[in-house]
């Protein structure tokens, strides 16, 4: 199994390197997480001893028994959770939390604010809506974020470093790619109002997955949530 983790980071960092050699792009302002969900914790180490130090789950519970395992011998591995979080949830957010990425509301963040058990502020990415046919992916609205991004602003605990997005599952290529496109667009405007003045601070843009990973850097993705081409399929037991 180690050999198999190992070899397909490699492929995957390959694959991306050739990737924005041919979209201009520079290796080093791409991020690569591992999703992670239903991956036994050893697969999470393999990883990790490959060279990955981000980690994606999408369930608060199954994060937290992998972060207490892990913990110990892996204590700057970098959490991020990537699945919607239901507002209940927000009390178990911790430092060890690196990242949330789903942050899509308002009453999320206000829960996250007055309940989490948060002593440094949390990076945060809010998750837009990139197709708003698409029924089945949370995120918010572009023309929705103005309270959101207001309420940030102003938060002890929460700290925004860019616009999560998450395709739909099937539809035709080249409306994918505009898509893409428009998302990347929106998240720049949003976060050159939300800064004002950015000082060359550029936003984390998380688009892309193992099926359309390569398309994502091609749009201008600086993050890839990547589970089953680093992981093989899950263990949905």
């Amino acid at each position: 199994m180690s050999e198999l983790i190992k070899k397909n980071i490699e492929d995957i960092k390959n694959k991306i390197n050739i990737l924005c050699n041919k979209h201009n792009r520079n290796t080093s302002d791409i991020e690569l997480i591992a999703v992670s969900k239903f991956h036994e914790a050893n697969k999470i180490q393999e990883a990790y001893l490959n060279g990955l130090a981000h980690f994606g789950e999408n369930y608060i519970q199954e994060w937290q028994k992998k972060s207490d395992l892990l913990k110990p011998n892996l204590p700057d591995l970098k959490w991020h959770i990537i699945g919607h979080l239901q507002n209940n949830k927000a009390k178990f957010i911790n430092d060890n939390v690196h990242c949330l990425q789903s942050l899509d509301s308002l009453s999320l963040a206000k829960e996250i604010e007055n309940k989490s058990q948060l002593n440094s502020k949390l990076n945060i990415l809010v998750q837009l809506q990139i197709d708003i046919n698409d029924k089945n992916k949370s995120g918010i609205q572009i023309e929705k974020t103005n309270e959101l991004l207001d309420f940030i602003s102003q938060s002890k605990k929460l700290l925004l470093k860019g616009f999560m997005g998450i395709g739909p599952a099937e539809i035709e290529h080249n409306k994918r790619k505009d898509l893409y496109y428009t998302f990347v667009e929106n998240s720049k405007k949003l976060w050159n109002v939300f800064y004002n003045n950015p000082q060359n601070q550029k936003p984390i843009i998380s688009l892309g997955m193992s099926s359309d990973y390569e398309l994502a850097i091609e749009c201008g993705s600086t993050m890839l949530r990547m589970g089953t081409a680093i992981f093989g399929d899950r263990n949905k037991s």
